[in-house]
């Protein structure tokens, strides 16, 4: 009787023991860590601009930029972009270089979330203009040379921002935003941005407005990545200051993924004297963490000769 008894605890133990573990594990499935990763990119520009009214020297420059992405729940993100650039003299005005100071600062700073499968939400006391934006206007990277085609459309400087977007399975999106250019929110600072926008795989492309107190602004984007040919980019868009004139600013960009490289081609309008100025550039890569991207461009000044722009950017990733 008394071995009979003990194996019957000693069984029933086992049992609760491995209930318990099963339970506890099942807890622990069920809950999502915080997690945070950090990435960075640090440029180094050397070019130089002929027929500049300031020098024709050689100019040397930095970017540094540090993401910090974190995920509370799995389908919400926290990014921080901190970033330093010395880019202030430079007269390149490439979008690659930065003019933030010597000393790191938070240049972005926002919070995405689900509200639930369709609708998404942003807000942020630090966002650029295009931050939140549901839609895809373009599939040429404006983020290098001196081309923008949203340059009114999504311009509403560095301040606080509220967007709520949708995004159905057909591709279909739209977002509505309001943002500020200061710290301060108030008639004289508030842009209202609002977009609708179809996103494919093969092709898309978005309308965006543009509401504030100093501008009105509309712009229309469109691209096409047909299989093994170059992707093609098309914008054009209005910006009415309350002046006798309206801006028109445009841009048509070429694209094609090589064997360890990209190259780009643009032409389009860069200033509100709506001049035209012509691009090239391509990213080669060394390695997955350094790239050179040389860039040429040629554009149009007020004066009768035009400016021709050299540079060779190094991008190490870390």
């Amino acid at each position: 009787m008394f071995l009979i008894g003990f194996f019957h605890l000693e069984v029933k133990g086992e049992s609760k023991k491995f209930y318990d573990k099963k339970y506890f594990n099942n807890e622990i499935g069920k809950k999502y860590f915080p997690t945070t990763n950090m990435s960075g990119q640090l440029y180094f520009t050397i070019g130089s601009l002929s027929e500049s009214s300031s020098t024709e020297s050689l100019h040397f420059t930095y970017e540094n930029k540090i993401r910090l992405n974190t995920s509370f729940k799995g389908s919400d993100k926290l990014l921080t972009i901190i970033e330093s650039g010395n880019a202030f003299d430079s007269p390149l005005n490439l979008d690659l270089q930065s003019k933030k100071g010597e000393t790191l600062k938070i240049s972005t700073l926002l919070y995405q979330f689900k509200l639930d499968d369709e609708y998404e939400l942003v807000i942020g006391p630090k966002m650029f203009g295009y931050n939140g934006l549901a839609g895809k206007s373009t599939a040429y990277n404006e983020r290098i040379a001196i081309l923008d085609g949203s340059n009114y459309t999504t311009s509403s400087g560095i301040g606080p921002g509220l967007v709520i977007s949708t995004t159905k399975e057909n591709g279909f999106n739209t977002t509505l935003k309001i943002a500020s250019d200061s710290n301060s929110i108030d008639n004289e600072s508030l842009h209202y941005i609002s977009q609708v926008g179809l996103t494919k795989t093969n092709y898309g492309g978005t309308f965006t407005v543009n509401l504030n107190n100093e501008f009105n602004a509309y712009g229309l984007a469109t691209f096409y990545q047909p299989g093994n040919f170059p992707a093609i980019s098309a914008s054009i868009e209005f910006k009415d200051d309350n002046s006798s004139k309206n801006i028109k600013n445009w841009v048509i960009g070429l694209e094609k993924s090589l064997v360890n490289k990209k190259i780009g081609i643009a032409v389009g309008t860069h200033n509100e004297e709506e001049k035209i100025a012509y691009e090239a550039w391509s990213k080669v890569n060394i390695s997955d963490k350094l790239k050179i991207i040389p860039v040429f461009f040629v554009r149009e000044n007020n004066k009768a000769t035009q400016e021709l722009g050299l540079s060779i950017n190094t991008q190490f990733i870390y």
